[in-house]
């Protein structure tokens, strides 16, 4: 009888992650640039993580590894980019990460989205980013203190903005995932001619 039980419960379980999926979209591979304030090539892991938009809840939802965060900005925002027209639109607060010394912190995140983009249309934006603010922008609980004005660039290269750490394609963009021929860098755009690597 107890078997019976337990085998209930499972396929309950089972059936209430497959409803669940059912309502958010394709988990596609993030990526993020290498070269970006001071990575270690040897001993350092590269960013990388999954993301889903769930329609129903109007959220962005997934994981992440990998993120060696500079010193004083440890605060990660996600932003909404057009490649084409070279703009970046605030999304939220992913939350404070307290980075080891090989970025090896994992993460998780639930992102809601605002109300004209809860249906999953994006318009003209192709790809969601994450980028490395100001820790001073979240406090420890990850409730957001400040909101940055604009997305940063790297410190190495400062003018290019944003600099994503971590990126993937937007459900039902067109966007390509281009490679840009030095270690893991990749980025997505509809445009590459218009698109920069940040590294």
């Amino acid at each position: 009888m107890r078997l019976r039980s337990l085998s209930t419960v499972g396929v309950a379980a089972l059936l209430a992650v497959l409803a669940a999926s059912a309502h958010a979209k394709q988990v596609d591979p993030m990526y993020g640039g290498l070269l970006i304030d001071g990575y270690d090539f040897k001993n350092d892991i590269g960013p990388k993580g999954s993301i889903a938009f769930d329609e129903k809840t109007g959220e962005f939802v997934g994981s992440y590894t990998g993120l060696k965060m500079p010193p004083g900005r440890r605060a990660i925002f996600a932003w909404l980019h057009d490649t084409v027209n070279q703009k970046t639109e605030y999304v939220g607060a992913v939350g404070w990460l307290k980075t080891g010394a090989s970025g090896k912190n994992k993460g998780r995140f639930r992102i809601e989205v605002a109300e004209k983009y809860r249906g999953g249309d994006f318009g003209s934006y192709e790809i969601i980013g994450f980028t490395s603010e100001k820790t001073s922008f979240v406090d420890g609980n990850g409730k957001v203190v400040q909101q940055p004005s604009e997305a940063s660039g790297s410190d190495i290269l400062p003018a290019l903005k944003p600099a994503f750490y971590l990126f993937a394609a937007l459900p039902g963009a067109d966007t390509k995932l281009n490679y840009c021929g030095h270690g893991q860098d990749f980025f997505y755009a509809k445009a590459p001619e218009k698109q920069t690597c940040y590294d």
